[in-house]
């Protein structure tokens, strides 16, 4: 609700500051930076990212069912606001796969591929699951680098993901104006 009003308020709505877990904050600067790169500067100095749904579950299901938990608190009332933007201003990535981001694991192009970089890892004594981020640069920097593959929605690792029809893609833009909004729902969180 507060975003709806900060939209109807004021015209638009950036993103701010929020409390990120100190485990996951590397994850979200990189994201952050890859924004950056990928759609352009923000507003603002301080502007953080929006996140949205662009394909809630899969492609015959986009938007949030309103009916699930897991939205808000139970009883809490919200809207689900839809809107629409120019490409040039929205960096989709597959949901799914931003977990290895999340976590700092490395995404393989395919099983066998992680085997090989994990046996890599442990030759010099390093994992990735225990040790975040990796002291040996040339590992770190592959896996950042293994990270951009979320962004590839036709990616198709076998036993990594699923088909870009039945994937969940969000949506990360720096500015929602009241001008983009298509439509509103009101709900109380179940």
């Amino acid at each position: 609700m507060e975003a709806w009003d900060a939209i109807r308020t004021r015209g638009s709505l950036r993103g701010n500051r929020c409390q990120t877990e100190k485990a996951f904050r590397s994850a979200y600067d990189w994201m952050t930076r890859q924004m950056r790169q990928r759609i352009g500067p923000p507003p603002t100095r301080d502007s953080k990212p929006i996140w949205a749904w662009y394909q809630w579950r899969g492609d015959r299901q986009r938007k949030p069912d309103l009916r699930c938990g897991g939205h808000l608190e139970r009883g809490q009332k919200g809207v689900r606001v839809e809107f629409a933007v120019e490409d040039s201003r929205v960096l989709l990535s597959d949901f799914d796969l931003w977990h290895f981001a999340l976590n700092y694991w490395y995404l393989p192009t395919s099983e066998a591929d992680g085997d090989v970089f994990e046996r890599k890892l442990a030759a010099e004594g390093q994992s990735f699951f225990t040790t975040k981020p990796l002291p040996i640069e040339r590992y770190h920097r592959a896996i950042e680098a293994s990270w951009n593959r979320i962004f590839d929605l036709d990616f198709l690792g076998e036993g990594i993901t699923s088909p870009r029809k039945q994937k969940c893609l969000q949506a990360c833009l720096w500015e929602v104006f009241l001008a983009d909004v298509t439509d509103v729902t009101e709900f109380t969180a179940r």
